[in-house]
């Protein structure tokens, strides 16, 4: 019976190990085929998805550059209806100098235009800016595959032409925006803009491309603008156009390419990334060999483990089964006063499960302090540090060696010592913190180059401060720390331009002492808003401020002062009035509190008087509290000047801007007003009247602006009106002296011969005698 109990219970065991296995390679199969499925979706999706995103940027790119070339059509459409002038149906030669000026000028204005034309369709004259070709009859110009858009209804006056026909160079297909005419003005025409593609692209496509696909670009009727691929005309036939026609999105073709693309909704153009399938998957064969070497191994070791442990457990279970089968008869015999004997089954078990949990608990625990350790050494480390200084569960020492410093490694000498604090300033204080993150690598970075140099500890306090924690050698001068703290200084603008404020404490001795000596370079910090950035603090100046610091003061006058130059757009006068405020600022050693008040005060003030004044807070300062938070975040009286006179600044070029546009205008009602009205007899009074300025201000403004003042000005339309009616016309001078708005002939003849040289008759007779001689005539003798 013993034996057959023996052999059941050993079978029993055999089967639940061989079910162990068997569920192991189950699992593992099916753990390994998943893994794989999700690692190659997951490898799919992300190259969907950055491809999308690099696409996405290069839109961007290239619309910021296109958009640049349609404002430079429109700017070119709206200056040449002011210089478009024609005599006798033909372009004027000043207007022709002009124009083909402005056209080479908005040329240059980006590096991806071609060239530029100016077409007039009255006119049939284009101006170009080929150097081959300047001017030229639209009927003798080689580049016209352009002209039939102007006879279409396109719904937009500007036009994307791609892959038309390029007259100069027949091989090169031309890619131009055209803008019909006119916008402004009556005369028909248009304004060619002629791309440079290959650059463009090149610029923004060539080394910008995903390294693993191919980028291609199309137009709107599906003809290749751009492709860095080989066998470009391979991939369009191939390409399933039906598949696009949303904005944006991707699709996998059948022949396992992924096609991400997006619409530009200026040009509509599509910029399609092809990325074979097989390329992505390329990496997971190493992925899909790891897997299964593993699986293979983990089974292996699965099958081993469960050999040896029915070897190595049978005879200990044998003896187990045993024991628990023959616990009656020892029962028995323990009734029928016969000894036991030895349970050797019970003592294994027991000391088997006891050494075993025993173990497990010194191995997790082991485990955990050796993490603790090894993965968290610098934090730990500057928590220690932290508590040190701020005091925090500082204890007596003990005759002991202090086993946490030991057991962190930390070179700590508390027999004389003192605390540098280093406080990394902003390159811009206008701009707020910098980067936390790149801060902190920074900072980590330091704590490694400087902690083999230095005597002492060096630890991250927060995302600017650095605190030293420096020893001092029994024979070093107290004037050490100082010396220290200008070669840090000096080492922080040499290796990486950045400036930084060094506070220093006094020399101390004794651990308890470590929170008083950081306590003093805190303090010390707090002399900056006086002394400035990027200097050096030691605690000995904090008496010297303390001692002098004033009560509560305010510059009234000077606020005054201030007013009346912001008023009369003076800048040097604000900026020396702030400078002014600045200077007494720091004579008369104000409190921080009273010093950061004066100027919020002082700031508001301003804004005050920009409000009266009939300023728009909003177009001076993009957010209404952007000057109040810059206002706080600055940190010394430096900082604080150089926002109010920000302030200053932003406020006189709004006003002048503003003056300068009521000019602009003014000008231009009082020119419209004497060319329309000249010859009814105005004055210089009734200009002034109509534009609602005076006539010594109008008088001032035409004079800086036009050169002449607006009766110089009324005499010229005048007098160019006579001549062109003595030349056209056979009507008297008296008749002519009253068209143009002359009531007295002999005044107009003195003002016509004080600007001509000649009198009217003289002027006539000498035109007339031009025109026969221009005929083959002779002079009309009398």
């Amino acid at each position: 019976m013993r034996g057959i109990m023996a052999i059941k219970n050993n079978s029993m065991f055999v089967k639940l190990l061989l079910s162990m296995t068997a569920i192991a390679l189950i699992t593992v199969v099916l753990i390994s085929t998943i893994i794989y499925m999700i690692s190659a979706d997951n490898s799919v999706r992300n190259a969907i998805g950055y491809n999308e995103s690099v696409l996405t940027q290069q839109q961007e790119l290239i619309h910021k550059e296109l958009t640049t070339i349609r404002n430079a059509a429109n700017n070119l459409l709206m200056a040449q209806s002011y210089l478009y002038k024609t005599i006798g149906g033909k372009l004027s030669v000043s207007s022709l100098i002009d124009l083909s000026t402005l056209v080479e000028e908005q040329k240059k204005l980006s590096p991806y235009i071609d060239s530029i034309y100016l077409y007039y369709e009255p006119l049939e004259l284009i101006l170009t800016s080929r150097p081959e070709v300047k001017t030229s009859s639209i009927s003798n110009f080689a580049d016209q595959s352009w002209l039939y858009i102007l006879e279409q209804d396109s719904g937009s006056r500007t036009v994307w032409l791609t892959g038309r026909d390029n007259g100069f160079s027949s091989n090169n297909p031309a890619t131009s925006l055209v803008q019909k005419m006119p916008l402004i003005g009556n005369v028909e025409g248009a304004i060619v803009i002629n791309l440079n593609l290959d650059r463009l692209f090149a610029d923004y496509l060539s080394h910008y491309k995903n390294k693993k696909g191919t980028t291609m670009v199309i137009g709107p009727q599906g003809e290749l603008l751009y492709s860095d691929a080989l066998d470009r005309e391979t991939l369009l036939q191939h390409l399933d156009t039906e598949q696009i026609t949303s904005d944006d999105g991707y699709y996998i073709s059948e022949s396992n390419q992924i096609l991400t693309y997006t619409k530009s909704n200026i040009t509509g153009w599509r910029f399609i990334d092809i990325t074979e399938r097989s390329v992505l998957l390329q990496g997971m064969d190493r992925i899909k060999i790891i897997v299964w070497s593993v699986a293979i191994i983990y089974i292996t070791a699965a099958v081993a483990i469960s050999y040896y442990l029915s070897r190595r457990l049978y005879r200990p279970l044998q003896n187990v089964i045993s024991y628990i089968v023959s616990s009656e008869e020892s029962e028995r015999r323990d009734k029928s006063g016969t000894p036991s004997s030895t349970d050797e089954a019970g003592f294994i078990r027991h000391s088997f499960e006891q050494m075993t949990r025993n173990r497990d608990i010194l191995m997790k625990e082991k485990r955990k302090v050796d993490e603790l350790l090894n993965g968290n050494r610098t934090a730990i480390k500057e928590k220690y540090l932290n508590d040190l200084i701020q005091g925090v569960g500082f204890e007596e020492p003990s005759s002991g060696p202090d086993h946490a410093a030991e057991l962190l490694g930390l070179k700590l000498n508390f027999d004389r010592f003192a605390i540098l604090t280093i406080e990394l300033e902003e390159h811009d204080p206008m701009k707020g913190s910098e980067d936390i993150f790149h801060s902190h690598l920074l900072q980590y970075g330091l704590m490694e180059e400087l902690g083999e140099d230095i005597d002492g500890e060096v630890f991250v306090k927060d995302s600017r401060h650095t605190v030293i924690l420096l020893s001092l050698q029994p024979d070093a001068d107290d004037n050490f720390p100082l010396e220290q703290a200008s070669r840090l200084k000096l080492y922080f603008l040499s290796h990486y331009d950045i400036s930084v404020t060094i506070a220093v404490s006094r020399v101390h001795s004794g651990e308890p002492s470590v929170s008083v000596a950081y306590n003093e370079t805190q303090e010390a910090l707090n002399m900056k808003i006086y002394i400035g950035k990027g200097e050096i603090l030691p605690f000995s100046i904090l008496d010297e401020w303390k001692s002098e610091e004033s009560s509560y003061y305010y510059p009234y006058e000077l606020e005054s002062k201030l007013q009346q130059s912001l008023l009369q757009t003076d800048k040097e006068e604000c900026t020396a009035v702030i400078r002014a405020i600045t200077q007494q600022v720091l004579e008369q050693r104000l409190s921080r509190a009273n010093i950061q008040q004066l100027y919020v005060q002082l700031s508001g003030e301003l804004i005050k008087t920009l409000v009266q004044t009939g300023g728009d807070v909003s177009a001076v300062f993009e957010e209404r509290s952007s000057y109040t938070d810059t206002l706080a975040r600055a940190e010394t009286v430096q900082d604080m000047e150089e926002c109010v006179l920000s302030i200053c600044s932003k406020i006189i070029d709004y006003h002048r801007e503003k003056r300068s546009k009521m000019t602009d205008v003014t000008l231009l009602l009082a020119t419209e007003f004497m060319d329309n009205n000249y010859n009814k007899n105005i004055s210089v009074d009734m200009v002034a009247e109509h534009v609602k300025r005076s006539s010594s201000y109008l008088g001032r403004i035409f004079k800086e602006s036009k050169g002449m003042t607006v009766n110089d000005y009324l005499i010229q339309l005048r007098i160019k009106r006579a001549m062109e009616l003595l030349k056209q016309t056979d009507a008297s001078v008296e008749e002519i002296c009253r068209e143009i708005g002359y009531a007295n002939v002999s005044y107009f003849n003195k003002i016509f011969k004080a600007r001509t040289g000649l009198t009217p008759g003289q002027f006539r007779h000498q035109q007339a005698t031009e025109q026969r001689l221009a005929e083959g005539k002779g002079p009309k003798t009398s």
